[in-house]
């Protein structure tokens, strides 16, 4: 069994844990969380230090590792982490939910972690390092960039493409062949009918 660290111990890290130990796929070593006392657990997963011991870690033969830091809007933590991690030598593992649906005929980028009853329909291309959260859906022919956080809940009808380091809250719905900029934040509920330019928030039904 492969071993993981895991970066990051809050409450993305509990689901990123439970999901792990569904699947059965990995061994997790611990936890590194700089807001954490080393010697704590997270579901029973122990934490070793702060983020300043990952170079550490990789030496110790530690290979594969996952960032467990969520994002609320902003995802800039989450690209640095991915960006240090492989400057180190980690492979970010992908991690997909065995309650879920991905198309065999979309692509999954590195580090993207996908969640408990996510369905990911045909012909969709999931950039790096994003999250795509419980219970959403994405129809085909879409794509999302790297570093976004696609919140529980969404619908993303088909045809649709969304930036790098953007954020989709909770609910919202994407209506076909929207394009959502970079650096964009659509609002929990909303419904976006429109295009939304690079580094706008929309809120509302229909999102302005």
């Amino acid at each position: 069994m492969q071993k993981i660290i895991i970066l990051g111990g809050g409450g993305h890290a509990k689901v990123l844990i439970d999901l792990m130990i569904v699947n059965g796929n990995y061994e997790i070593v611990g936890i590194l969380d700089i807001g954490l006392m080393k010697g704590a657990k997270v579901l029973g997963v122990p934490v070793l230090g702060g983020d300043d011991i990952l170079t550490d870690i990789f030496n110790k033969g530690i290979k594969t590792m996952c960032i467990a830091v969520g994002s609320a809007r902003d995802n800039s933590t989450r690209c640095r982490l991915f960006d240090t991690s492989k400057q180190i030598g980690f492979t970010i593992s992908s991690l997909i939910h065995s309650n879920s649906y991905v198309s065999e005929k979309s692509t999954i980028s590195e580090g993207v972690q996908i969640m408990a009853g996510v369905t990911i329909q045909t012909s969709t291309c999931i950039g790096e390092n994003s999250i795509i959260n419980t219970g959403t859906i994405i129809d085909h022919d879409c794509f999302v960039g790297k570093h976004t956080h696609i919140c529980p809940g969404v619908i993303i009808a088909g045809g649709v493409t969304i930036g790098n380091n953007s954020f989709i809250g909770p609910g919202a719905t994407v209506t076909k062949g929207v394009e959502i900029g970079n650096n964009s934040v659509v609002g929990a509920g909303a419904v976006v009918i429109n295009d939304v330019p690079d580094g706008l928030m929309v809120i509302g039904v229909p999102a302005k």
